[in-house]
């Protein structure tokens, strides 16, 4: 019930919004495009992603990810996350502002026993579910980057929990390179906490002190890099750091105080 009554009251907010808005506007871009990002409406490709394991034993993380991307005017794909705009000002000397509903999901390293059960720490652990989330956005577009809010609530009839992020890009351009900056902040409260870091009596061992998650804050900060070889084809590549909140690195089965991790990638844009 907590879940709806946010997602609903964020949505009267984001209709009270619009209506402020000034109505004179030039032609809507996509909310799916973010700094350097070209104009096209599909991006496919792939990205090799590391990053070290948060969790007690657990063995760095190695993946090669599909990319898939459309920038509709209307609905887009960008990140994992479906997303429709539903409110804008068209863009104006003070930029663009505009809204949306998103649908999201969230999981980790212990969604699967079979991932885990060679890892001594974390045997005995319950499988912890990926998360469906539903929620708002919020975003400014100006000639110096982009500013963007997210509110999301869990969509399943277990209490999973809350989160949000507020982030700014920041844009910089050099003919045919893109570096983009960008730090965000991701709140997540005690129930979201508690689902992927909690440990529970039943599961609690001599090793392994039963947890009860608190809400977090953690900061993330970010460098992008992307080559333009021609109108379709790029390269790019991504460093990041996430610091992380106290209320997940005193979880007993957790052995890092931050995220490092490292991207590269291609893609075709048509």
């Amino acid at each position: 019930m907590k879940t709806y009554s946010l997602f609903n009251l964020s949505l009267v907010s984001a209709l009270s919004c619009f209506l402020s808005f000034n109505a004179n506007a030039d032609a809507l871009s996509s909310d799916g495009l973010t700094p350097g990002d070209s104009d096209s409406k599909w991006v496919v490709g792939a990205m090799a992603f590391s990053l070290n394991n948060i969790y007690k034993d657990g063995d760095n993380i190695h993946l090669l990810l599909p990319i898939l991307e459309y920038r509709g005017d209307i609905v887009f794909v960008k990140d994992g996350e479906l997303g429709a705009k539903l409110l804008s000002s068209g863009k104006t000397h003070n930029g663009e502002f505009s809204g949306g509903v998103l649908i999201s999901g969230q999981t980790s390293y212990l969604e699967d026993d079979d991932t885990y059960e060679n890892d001594s720490a974390l045997i005995g652990l319950k499988e912890r579910d990926a998360i469906a989330d539903g929620g708002i956005y919020f975003r400014h577009k100006s000639d110096m980057g982009l500013a963007k809010v997210k509110l999301f609530g869990d969509l399943h009839s277990e209490k999973y929990g809350n989160r949000a992020e507020a982030q700014y890009i920041f844009d910089f351009n050099m003919q045919q390179w893109q570096f983009n900056q960008s730090i965000t902040l991701i709140w997540q409260d005690k129930d979201r906490v508690n689902h992927f870091y909690g440990v529970s009596q039943s599961e609690a061992t001599s090793n392994r002190a039963e947890y009860e998650g608190k809400s977090a804050v953690n900061l993330a900060l970010a460098v992008d890099g992307r080559y333009r070889f021609n109108k379709n084809w790029d390269v790019k590549a991504a460093v990041g750091y996430v610091y992380l909140d106290d209320a997940i690195t005193d979880s007993s089965i957790v052995s890092e105080d931050d995220i490092r991790f490292v991207s590269l990638g291609t893609q075709y844009n048509f």
